[in-house]
């Protein structure tokens, strides 16, 4: 049972901080009414965990570097606004996943020195308005924030829930994860069947694999929208989805290295992919 292992890396009476740096590396390519998209991120980070108030974990996540190949349309945007997530300090939920936001004032003090920046540089886009006050609802409250970071990257791949189950060898523990902001429907909802193996070295991997949860996933909004887009009543409609997650398991809580990867499709309307490597790198 991986417990065992857990128990030992959840050995903490020395109160050493535990710190980690990672590098990020992610691909998106993606085709919507003939339009082509593809954009390659490079992301460096540092992730600490230590305790807090009443010897509860929190955690910390730092980026210092940004860098993406495509600065056009809403990628822009993702690179304007990536300086809000310099310094994320949170803690997990029940689930192991990230919960609340515990420096929310730091980041709301950010983006009031960043939004007449971001004004400016967007000044004759269409949508500015619209975008601008996205961001400041998202920003009202930790509870908002979280729910927006959970299922992104990095934080999905650091802390995905795993750390805090109890596997077997080879014996399947069901778990969930989210595709954010689909079109017309609020997120992908994703039913995750996890998977301990052990590796020919004695390491421990976790495999992830996920399918659509069709109870909580609104196709009927995604089907409503394409046939309103394509003027045609009998469109294909039906999302298909292709989701796998890795874990080469390190101490508590970290991985030395992670992998998700995603692939939606709509045939004949859309197509998106994205795949994303989480590697431990020496500090």
């Amino acid at each position: 049972m991986l417990k065992l292992i857990k128990d030992k890396m959840w050995n903490t009476d020395d109160q050493i901080v535990s710190s980690r740096n990672f590098i990020l590396l992610r691909e998106e390519r993606s085709q919507f009414q003939g339009l082509r998209n593809e954009n390659f991120v490079e992301i460096h980070l540092k992730a600490s965990a230590y305790k807090g108030e009443n010897d509860a974990y929190r955690f910390s996540v730092e980026i210092s570097s940004f860098k993406q190949s495509n600065a056009n349309g809403m990628f822009k945007w993702v690179g304007d606004l990536h300086e809000l997530r310099g310094k994320i300090v949170f803690s997990l939920d029940e689930n192991g996943q990230l919960g609340k936001i515990h420096n929310l004032d730091d980041i709301q003090m950010k983006w009031q020195d960043l939004k007449p920046k971001i004004f400016l540089r967007h000044r004759d886009e269409r949508y500015k308005g619209l975008l601008i006050s996205g961001v400041e609802e998202l920003l009202e409250d930790d509870e908002r924030l979280s729910n927006a970071l959970r299922y992104s990257q990095p934080y999905q791949l650091l802390f995905p829930g795993i750390q805090n189950k109890e596997f077997r060898k080879n014996e399947v523990v069901k778990g969930y994860r989210e595709i954010p902001n689909f079109i017309a429907a609020k997120n992908i909802p994703i039913i995750t069947d996890e998977v301990l193996t052990e590796t020919d070295d004695g390491k421990y991997e976790i495999n992830v694999t996920g399918r659509i949860d069709e109870e909580k996933f609104e196709q009927n909004k995604v089907t409503a929208m394409l046939r309103i887009l394509k003027n045609r009543p009998r469109v294909p409609t039906m999302v298909e989805l292709k989701y796998m997650e890795r874990y080469l398991l390190e101490d508590w809580p970290w991985s030395s290295q992670s992998m998700c990867m995603s692939l939606v499709q709509i045939p004949g309307s859309l197509y998106y992919e994205e795949k994303n490597i989480l590697k431990m790198i020496a500090g």
